[in-house]
């Protein structure tokens, strides 16, 4: 019964772990936090667009697409853009300027592991697993 109910707090251990992972654990920006990053004013008229329409989780799962961004951070961008212009994009957008490894390599130095691995499953159409291997190589 006693080796039952360690395998069982294990589980329940993991679980937690796992849980606290997806809710923010990788690399998102803590609660409050400016977004991580700006939109091209492209995709900002668009975001505009459909807040104008009062669309905001259009507006977000747009975000998204457009930058390989988390639901929070997306969420933080559209939620700035209701108050105000963003700052000019920053170098490690997708499709920016650079190389995957250099974007992807800023964005991991800048705390955003996640979205560095998003950037080159986006951009490269590796898996996930693949991605975050090479992300993790960059010196």
């Amino acid at each position: 019964m006693t080796v039952l109910a360690l395998v069982a707090g294990l589980v329940l251990l993991v679980a937690i772990i796992s849980v606290g992972l997806a809710r923010g654990g990788r690399g998102q920006a803590a609660p409050g936090a400016h977004p991580p990053m700006a939109l091209p004013a492209d995709l900002q008229v668009r975001v505009r667009a459909l807040l104008g329409e009062n669309k905001p989780v259009l507006a977000v799962k747009e975000v998204r697409q457009a930058t390989g961004l988390g639901l929070v951070d997306a969420k933080r961008i559209v939620d700035a853009l209701k108050s105000g212009p963003l700052p000019e994009p920053l170098p490690y957008a997708p499709g920016g300027q650079g190389s995957v490894a250099d974007r992807a390599r800023t964005m991991r130095d800048a705390g955003d592991l996640a979205g560095a691995v998003s950037l080159v499953q986006t951009e490269t159409g590796m898996s996930a697993a693949d991605a975050e291997r090479f992300v993790s190589t960059l010196s």
